[in-house]
């Protein structure tokens, strides 16, 4: 690993990065179910044989409450589409916009799923160099070059620099860690590490060379852009200041570790009072008793014998502490359900109809503002595609802001369309009615439908007064 407490070198960590690294390291550890680091969240009670320790990780099982969450989240905030006003080039790869064959709405997605789980991502728009200058749009489209997006870590954004303008903040530079696989001999691959600068018309990537007693600063890339700023955009769910929001589901992911600690306390406790031991009392009265003490054979053929006054019998805990330990399970689980919107599904308690009404109604909030900020978000990304390519406009996107309603009942949905058979309502306002319950699709063009079906009406019209 490259030194992070030298401010000569890219990999230096900010101040800030510092401060949210284990809220950061939690939620990566939590997300991808505690791999290669469950030592960590359970650690080996004192004097604890190594022997059952292993065995007792062995029989804990991580029930991940984190990861679903968020993806569930991530999906109801992919429900968006792009408005009339997206530019033309971006419309054109819609279902490539990362070069890595991703749609765009699946590159979202993804942005949405990493947001979500550390509070912020980064979205780099990346734009391939050019041997000629390109003057016009006509250039650029006989080019065939075009910007493409570049979802970044927060974890690999390290450092960064930015002035206030106004009440909005820009950033002068920032630097981004790449891991890239390199050939490594005649069949192997190793990963090196480099560091892309980026600053306001200009990328610089450097690789850090360790010598015995310093560090080199090695340019191995460096170019120009056709942007007075840089192309970074800083894509949280939070909006708060740059770079600094923090995990919104930050709660969830600690109450699913401690729920995983309590099952391990519960397997074990539940371990011990299900396997009584055998006692024998009275048969070892000295220390050479001890040595002429015959062994203890349970079963239907065997036998003891014991002194006159001794006794044979199990001794059996109690078991008090599984009571207990039940109830703070249920709890933590109760908890998680609200945090994580179990409570549409039904989760795995019983709750009153009002709580199911006041958390929707909480979170129906909360998710319109998530899927406001999404739509500022994406709207940066695409004026920042705009900008390479000279389009006037980038363009928008609309999200579902209904983003729990359900879809209509079969039952309201007939008598809607009962009202317009009856002509109570037009066909116009069945179509609006059905797609703003969720019958129809958001995309669905209305207007292009009814001049469909006003068409081939027209059509069959004429037919038969031909056929007359």
């Amino acid at each position: 690993m490259h030194p992070t407490d030298i401010a000569s070198l890219p990999s230096y960590l900010s101040k800030a990065y510092l401060s949210s690294f284990e809220e950061m390291q939690l939620a990566h550890d939590v997300y991808h179910d505690l791999k290669g680091c469950i030592r960590k969240y359970l650690p080996k009670e004192l004097k604890e044989p190594q022997q059952a320790y292993g065995d007792r990780l062995k029989r804990t099982r991580f029930d991940n409450r984190f990861k679903p969450a968020i993806g569930g989240l991530a999906g109801l905030l992919g429900e968006f589409t792009l408005n009339e006003d997206v530019a033309p080039s971006i419309l054109d790869a819609k279902n490539n916009v990362d070069g890595q064959g991703n749609s765009l709405h699946a590159f979202f997605s993804e942005a949405d799923t990493l947001a979500l789980r550390d509070g912020w991502c980064g979205i780099y728009v990346e734009y391939p160099p050019a041997s000629n200058e390109i003057e016009s749009q006509a250039d650029f489209i006989a080019s065939g070059r075009r910007p493409y997006f570049v979802l970044i870590d927060r974890r690999d954004i390290l450092n960064w620099r930015f002035i206030w303008q106004g009440d909005i903040q820009y950033l002068t530079q920032v630097t981004i860690r790449e891991r890239r696989i390199v050939p490594d001999g005649a069949f192997g691959e190793a990963e090196k590490i480099y560091y892309r600068v980026l600053t306001p018309g200009q990328y610089q990537v450097f690789e850090i060379i360790e010598n015995k007693q310093d560090f080199q600063l090695l340019l191995i890339e460096e170019g120009a852009t056709s942007l007075d700023f840089v192309p970074l955009v800083y894509y949280s769910v939070n909006k708060s200041a740059l770079f600094s929001a923090e995990a919104p589901l930050l709660n969830l992911a600690e109450l699913n570790i401690e729920h995983f600690q309590k099952r391990s306390e519960l397997n074990e406790v539940m371990r011990k009072c299900n396997l009584p031991v055998p006692v024998r009392q009275g048969l070892i009265r000295n220390a050479e008793d001890i040595k002429k003490a015959p062994p203890i054979i349970i079963g239907p053929n065997s036998g003891l014998d014991i002194p006159a006054d001794g006794k044979f019998y199990f001794a059996e805990p109690s078991g008090a502490a599984i009571a207990s330990t039940e109830q703070r399970i249920d709890k933590l689980e109760a908890a998680m359900d609200r945090l994580s919107l179990a409570f549409l599904t039904g989760g795995e308690n019983n709750r009153t109809a009002t709580e199911v009404m006041l958390d929707s109604a909480q979170t129906t909030a909360s998710l319109k503002q998530l899927a406001e900020r999404k739509e500022s978000n994406v709207q940066q990304c695409f004026q920042f595609w705009a900008a390479y390519t000279g389009e006037v406009e980038g363009g928008t996107i609309s999200q579902d802001k209904n983003l729990l309603q359900m879809p209509l009942a079969p039952e309201a949905t007939q008598r809607l369309i009962d009202l317009a058979q009856t002509g109570f309502i037009s066909h116009e306002a069945l179509l609006l009615l059905l797609r703003l319950g969720k019958i129809l699709p958001r995309e669905f063009d209305i207007q292009r439908e009814l001049q469909l079906v006003g068409n081939t009406r027209g059509d069959q019209f004429n037919e038969d007064q031909a056929t007359n």
